[in-house]
């Protein structure tokens, strides 16, 4: 080759080099995502999240707090902001969502969801919590249930039993589990985990309409009711089949107790279910899922949501607006709540490859929203002040015998005046 040729193509190279430079930069952005999601199917979930977003030229960075979204996530959240320097998109919960609307510290997502048609796209019980003032500031993510109960169905067979469709029916297997030298019910520690378990035996005790009374409302003749008593009651007879040296454990040693084969059944949502699954796969573990005794037609449902901060720089509002698209996509959809073990938000996406849990899931889903007997979980109803406060009564009523039903109903009612 001779010296023209080989200067020519070496100016052709750094034309190239510098037109991809120049792309660069208008392309990728960064991402600083704020989020609790640290283990099983939720950590895998975010991180296929991140991935695809830095297939796409972004640079994503991780602003992670384990624990939840409220307490310590929520003040070094309010501190970042309160700084100048917000995160670019943040997890988040419908009532905080609405709270940080208010102070005009979001995007508006409306366009975006105007171009994509996400009203056709989400159930209405979903998008109504993605507004405020009738317009998106927050894309959903995922529908969990709430109200499951699992079981290691060794342990179910071990006793000869099938699973419970009432309250009578899950009490003699978990005494039957209890006289075979098994932990009947696996339970963590976190105070969160009480409030949850609240939710699925009111549901199954009272009915989801009392539920929307007592828990959502917090209406004081429903809290003050023989119903919410005997909830509270059903939820202490409970506490008297777990492992009572469980102190600081989080949810997923008391799942793991279900595979070890230490513990019969466990009550938690969906996000439980890789966990399950994984051991499945590893071993010749079996497990059983099925709603909640008394609540085979509610459906207590949660959802996750991301905002995005107002951000300044074109490269990172497209990164922001790269995440919003991302996460409404049909393959995303369908890979991210394979990995998260949730339905897709996203209305119309295949299940094929999905297990046979989440089809009833979404079965169920479908039937409760038709009947009227679909409630969302309180992290979508309250404030975080209240349901922190709502945690406390709760989590002292389930680990202290001398505080009574009537005792935490007096602090109940208190708390919706």
């Amino acid at each position: 080759m001779n010296i023209g040729a080989i200067c020519r193509q070496a100016c052709v190279g750094l034309v190239s080099g510098l037109a991809l430079c120049a792309a660069g930069p208008l392309h990728s952005g960064e991402l600083e995502v704020f989020h609790y999601w640290d283990l099983a199917g939720d950590a895998r979930a975010i991180a296929f999240l991140k991935s695809t977003l830095t297939e796409q030229g972004h640079e994503w960075k991780d602003f992670a707090v384990a624990g939840g979204g409220n307490g310590l996530a929520l003040s070094l959240l309010k501190s970042r902001v309160a700084s100048g320097n917000p995160p670019t998109a943040a997890q988040m919960k419908a009532p905080a969502m609405r709270q940080w609307a208010q102070t005009g510290q979001l995007a508006d997502l409306d366009d975006i969801a105007r171009a994509e048609g996400w009203d056709a796209l989400l159930p209405e019980a979903v998008s109504s919590h993605m507004k405020y003032r009738g317009r998106y500031v927050a894309v959903p993510v995922d529908i969990h249930r709430n109200n499951w109960l699992w079981i290691n169905a060794r342990i179910l067979k071990r006793v000869r039993a099938k699973p419970p469709t009432t309250w009578d029916e899950f009490f003699h297997i978990a005494e039957l589990m209890k006289r075979a030298g098994f932990i009947a019910v696996a339970h963590g520690d976190q105070s969160w985990e009480d409030l949850r378990l609240l939710e699925s035996v009111v549901v199954g005790t009272a009915g989801a309409d009392f539920y929307r009374q007592a828990l959502l409302q917090l209406d004081p003749a429903a809290l003050s009711s023989a119903k919410m008593e005997r909830a509270l009651t059903t939820l202490r007879r409970i506490r008297s089949y777990t492992a009572q040296s469980n102190q600081q454990r989080d949810w997923i040693h008391a799942s793991n107790a279900v595979v070890s084969g230490q513990a019969g059944m466990q009550f938690m949502g969906d996000w439980n279910k890789p966990v399950l699954m994984a051991a499945q796969k590893m071993s010749n573990f079996e497990f059983e899922c099925v709603p909640v005794p008394g609540a085979t037609d509610a459906f207590i449902f949660d959802t996750d949501s991301f905002v995005m901060f107002k951000v300044q720089g074109e490269s990172k509002l497209k990164a922001q607006r790269d995440l919003v698209s991302a996460i409404m996509r049909a393959d995303v959809q369908e890979r991210f709540n394979l990995e998260k073990g949730a339905l897709p938000v996203r209305l119309g996406i295949d299940l094929g490859r999905y297990d046979q849990c989440a089809r009833s899931s979404q079965a169920a889903f479908q039937q409760a929203a038709r009947s009227g007997m679909l409630v969302p979980s309180i992290s979508l109803s309250h404030r975080p002040e209240v349901e922190s406060a709502m945690r406390v009564i709760v989590s002292d009523f389930w680990r202290d015998e001398r505080v009574t039903p009537r005792m935490a109903i007096t602090r109940l009612v208190a708390l919706g005046r």
